[in-house]
């Protein structure tokens, strides 16, 4: 996955660049600097998952990139993830090795969007009810994630709560089962790459393994498909890969990550 030419690797670093700008200035205190080709993007989370550095387009020095992201993230007092694209990054990727950084390699998976694609589901999973998330059942959204990934529903609230029903491209998903919210997942689009990203798919732990899951992605991927886009993009852990490969999604590229404290020196 990180060899050799890749366009998708391309569209995929400008669709998280996008995304993650959102987000984070969607978020009350959230910020986006950019310096010497890096772009730090921060919402103020304890989590460095959400506090993030990507390169820019202009980048020049590595070292000078590194230093200025270190300093701006060490101000704010935030731990923070460098998340490189093998493919696009190798000066950055170089120098971040040098520094002992240690970069671990996360895939990227993709599926091509196909009217009418049809997804098995379970008995359970047909009498789940999805809708659009709003501001009287986004809190519904926010317990379903907290719940899956053993979260406090608080901190997520702050970057994954009503602020995201502030950004056009974004769509959260709700899963009702006999009036119980029970699963949520989230589309986040980028027109100018033509990529629709799926994020933040999530069960309630006491409904684990119904299926859920899996319709939730699959409402995402067809109101992406609704919008007129083509490729949905992901990035799973691994043990909802398989659940991805299921559907048709397959790895086509890769990130390279390493999480930095506020007081390391990179």
């Amino acid at each position: 996955m990180a060899g050799g030419s890749n366009p998708l690797a391309h569209r995929f670093h400008e669709h998280l660049r996008d995304v993650w700008t959102r987000l984070a200035r969607s978020v009350p205190g959230g910020w986006v600097h950019d310096a010497h080709g890096l772009r730090c993007i921060a919402t103020g989370s304890p989590s460095p998952s959400c506090n993030l550095a990507l390169s820019d387009a202009d980048r020049r020095d590595p070292r000078a990139a590194l230093d200025a992201a270190h300093q701006r993230f060490g101000q704010a007092r935030l731990s923070w993830l460098l998340k490189l694209s093998p493919q696009l990054d190798e000066d950055l990727v170089g120098h971040a090795r040098r520094r002992r950084l240690h970069l671990e390699e996360e895939p990227v998976y993709a599926m091509p969007i196909r009217p009418r694609t049809a997804t098995s589901a379970s008995s359970s999973a047909s009498r789940l009810s999805i809708r659009v998330a709003d501001h009287d059942t986004i809190d519904d959204a926010v317990a379903c994630f907290a719940d899956g990934f053993g979260t406090e529903p608080d901190a997520v609230r702050r970057e994954l709560g009503p602020n995201l029903l502030t950004i056009p491209t974004f769509t959260v998903f709700v899963g009702e089962l006999d009036g119980e919210a029970v699963a949520t997942s989230m589309l986040a689009t980028t027109a100018d790459v033509g990529l629709a990203g799926i994020y933040s798919v999530a069960t309630r732990v006491a409904h684990q393994g119904r299926g859920f899951g899996t319709a939730l992605t699959a409402a995402a991927v067809s109101a992406a498909a609704q919008q007129g886009y083509d490729t949905a993009v992901l990035e799973p852990s691994p043990s909802g890969a398989p659940m991805y490969r299921r559907m048709g999604f397959e790895p086509v590229t890769s990130t390279l990550e390493a999480v930095v404290a506020p007081l390391d020196r990179t």
